[in-house]
């Protein structure tokens, strides 16, 4: 659900949505001018706001209006996910704090996604010897170390199909409030070095990656970045 939010730019319709799912757990909402109230001081926004994106989740068909007992209802997750046809049942759970940064906790999400897969990819062997080392000694080795994966922008991109501009304010943001950790890359250049590093680029259709640092040129690599947010697997899909 969130991968479609971010490529679909639904974030703030969606940042009602979370906020309507942990104020009415039983997805009765009664909207009233009240709630509409409390709704703007929660997120602050304008009760205007608040109506405007209130219809688009109605137009989303992630709510609607009970006829029989005149309140509206919010739909479950599982329900939406199979309108939608999502397969992933990873899930994130959302508190009212991340109403405060709804994209910094998106773009946290995007790549927390590549970044446990890297980590299951390559980090699977050193997995397996903490394993093999006693029980004291394997929390205390692993507590001490964190692990780095390279995430490219332009894989978030390609995988998601988020413009490239995106991927980048959505890194920033999730780095700006401390949701990823970005480690910087880079490999100092000798003088003539520099012009084949930007032809090469230049040649292979490649956006320049040379860059100017204290009197100096470097060839940026891919950022490296260390996540500690968690999925959960929903079961019943009742909660986000």
């Amino acid at each position: 659900m969130c991968n479609w939010v971010v490529l679909n730019n639904t974030e703030n319709p969606f940042r009602l949505f979370v906020y309507l799912k942990l104020s009415y757990p039983l997805g009765k909402i009664t909207w009233n001018t009240y709630n509409i109230d409390c709704a703007s001081l929660t997120l602050c926004n304008t009760t205007k706001t608040i109506k405007s994106n209130f219809k688009r989740l109605i137009k989303l068909k992630w709510l609607y209006y009970d006829e029989e007992f005149q309140y509206y209802r919010l739909l479950s997750l599982e329900k939406i996910r199979q309108d939608y046809d999502w397969v992933s049942r990873r899930a994130y759970p959302f508190t009212y704090n991340d109403l405060n940064h709804i994209r910094a906790t998106l773009g946290a999400i995007i790549y927390t996604q590549p970044y446990k897969t890297y980590c299951r990819k390559f980090f699977k062997r050193s997995s397996n010897v903490l394993k093999s080392r006693s029980a004291n000694e394997s929390i205390a080795f692993s507590c001490d170390i964190k692990r780095y994966a390279e995430v490219s922008v332009l894989s978030i991109h390609k995988f998601y199909g988020i413009t490239i501009c995106k991927a980048v304010r959505l890194k920033q943001q999730a780095e700006k409030f401390g949701l990823i950790e970005v480690k910087k890359q880079y490999i100092k250049l000798k003088k003539d070095q520099v012009y084949v590093a930007k032809k090469g680029n230049e040649y292979l259709g490649f956006s320049q990656n040379v860059v100017y640092i204290n009197g100096d040129h470097y060839f940026q690599q891919i950022d490296k970045i260390y996540t500690d947010l968690y999925f959960k697997r929903r079961k019943k899909l009742e909660t986000l």
